[in-house]
């Protein structure tokens, strides 16, 4: 009797401690306390059935200094370069030059993988185009990635804060999410 008292207690905490492993985040809020514009974009290359080929889910340009976006956007699952091909979220801080006609943009890939939010530094462009026509490939996964700064742990609902680094750059922070 003992024994299958144990066993199920063990079973329980054994399945609650796995179930929490790898779960889902969902990026709630956007703010940007940067100078530069900001854009947070998904891509998720699943079938017709599951969203219709609409594969990439972006907020619209964040103003900077003070812009704010609200929403829905989960984090997509990246363990390796093949499925990062297929999933990933892209940050892009961009530099508006209206005089110039082009806009100077650093991009960046982020991915949920097990426990861990992870992002790598993917490229700088001068860009005329919407963001989702810059597609992130495999070659931007980077396994030794750094987590990202502040709330790294996967699961739960999460806010990124961009703000303006002392050398001029834009970093870019998560915190949990509360209402």
């Amino acid at each position: 009797m003992y024994k299958k008292i144990i066993s199920a207690l063990l079973f329980v905490v054994f399945s609650s401690a796995f179930a929490y492993a790898g779960g889902v985040t969902n990026i709630k809020e956007v703010v940007n306390r940067s100078s530069k514009v900001v854009r947070v974009s998904t891509y998720e290359n699943k079938a017709l059935i599951e969203n219709g080929w609409q594969n990439w889910l972006a907020t619209p340009e964040i103003a900077a200094n003070g812009g704010m976006w609200t929403g829905d956007i989960w984090m997509p699952w990246a363990d390796n370069k093949e499925q990062f091909k297929s999933h990933f979220m892209k940050i892009e801080i961009i530099e508006k030059r209206p005089l110039q006609r082009v806009d100077f943009v650093r991009a960046f890939g982020v991915y949920q993988t097990g426990e861990e939010i992870r992002f790598s530094f993917a490229r700088e462009y001068e860009s005329r185009q919407p963001a989702n026509s810059w597609y992130l490939g495999e070659r931007y996964y980077d396994a030794n990635a750094p987590k990202v700064d502040g709330e790294w742990q996967s699961g739960g609902e999460r806010r990124i804060i961009f703000s303006d680094k002392p050398d001029g750059s834009v970093g870019f922070k998560f915190e949990r999410y509360t209402r």
